[in-house]
């Protein structure tokens, strides 16, 4: 529901029907923007065209049949957190023209589940010409262009395309993984006088990768990109952005594409929907994911949620997964 990421909201309130199909007077009620659900960690797979978004997806709306809650298309707009209620935008067509009018809904409880986006650091030319993965419609996007860029490579004299990749997480190391995977598909339908080379580096400020896991399964990571023939530059700072490359503290990266998958923050306009918030513009919670309004929760990515040591606990870090391509 998130500018900034597709993420859901949702809320009891009375409705005629029962819960869970007749089991009290109350129902859950779900929001977001998208109807189709994608796991936020499956984009850079749908980015490099190794995976189908059609049939990772699930609809909102069979979720919502099956299990007895409620669907609504929105986004939300603006939170009275007293009043308790929540205005949501209108939705529009790709021609502009209104499908579902804004509305104002009233709940008797609250969790907001909004996601986050990227944390571009303020680094200039990032916004202009590095390519985020924050929802499906960006990893169409940047699957379009990837397979666009593949074919002009193809016939190109110089015969190579080279990928940097901002940040080392999960995402970034998997990103690598399967734009070298979409090559070889790739290469396998040209003729051999069309075959051409695919340079990836990744860029890394921290002094290695994949920085939220043990340090066993990244020596194991950088192992395997090594192997691959990725490039990682660790203790390299980004300095700037260019159509053609990154400039770095290690000296500059040429680039054909640029995909941005260091750091992450909410939506700013969290901190106008009267909840108090944190320097990333999430919601504080506390252990128990309470924000500062009664009744309402926030949780995942959109929630600073304090741990043992009283300090925010960090974001998690899907574990890679095993390629599903067999050799």
């Amino acid at each position: 529901m998130s500018a900034a990421a597709p993420a859901g909201c949702c809320w009891r309130r009375n409705w005629a029907a029962g819960w869970g199909g007749g089991q009290g007077p109350r129902r859950v009620l779900l929001i977001d923007r998208t109807p189709l659900h994608i796991w936020k960690p499956s984009l850079h797979e749908i980015a490099a065209g190794t995976l189908d978004a059609h049939q990772e997806g699930l609809s909102y709306p069979m979720l919502a049949r099956r299990n007895h809650f409620k669907f609504s298309l929105g986004d939300m707009a603006a939170l009275d957190p007293d009043a308790k209620r929540l205005t949501l935008t209108d939705m529009r067509d790709e021609d502009g023209r209104v499908i579902v009018p804004e509305r104002v809904v009233g709940f008797e409880r609250l969790v907001l589940a909004t996601g986050s986006g990227s944390n571009l650091f303020g680094t200039p030319g990032a916004a202009e010409h590095a390519r985020m993965l924050e929802d499906t419609d960006d990893a169409r996007e940047f699957q379009k262009r990837l397979t666009t860029a593949f074919m002009a490579t193809a016939f190109s004299d110089e015969r190579v395309l080279r990928i940097a990749i901002v940040g080392a997480g999960a995402t970034g190391v998997e990103l690598a993984a399967e734009l070298l995977e979409a090559h070889d598909a790739f290469q396998e339908a040209l003729a051999h006088d069309q075959q051409f080379r695919l340079e990836v580096t990744i860029v890394e400020m921290a002094p290695r990768i994949l920085g939220g896991l043990p340090e066993r399964v990244a020596d194991q990571a950088s192992a395997a990109l090594a192997q691959k023939g990725v490039r990682v530059m660790t203790e390299a700072k980004v300095e700037r952005v260019r159509a053609d490359g990154l400039d770095t503290s290690q000296g500059p990266v040429p680039a054909d594409l640029v995909v941005w998958a260091a750091g992450v923050k909410a939506d700013e306009r969290n901190t106008a929907f009267g909840l108090k918030t944190g320097k990333l513009n999430q919601f504080v919670t506390d252990d128990r994911l309470r924000t500062s309004a009664p009744g309402i929760w926030a949780m995942g990515d959109c929630a600073e949620t304090p741990g043992a040591n009283g300090r925010p606990l960090p974001r998690p870090s899907p574990r890679p997964r095993p390629s599903r391509r067999t050799t």
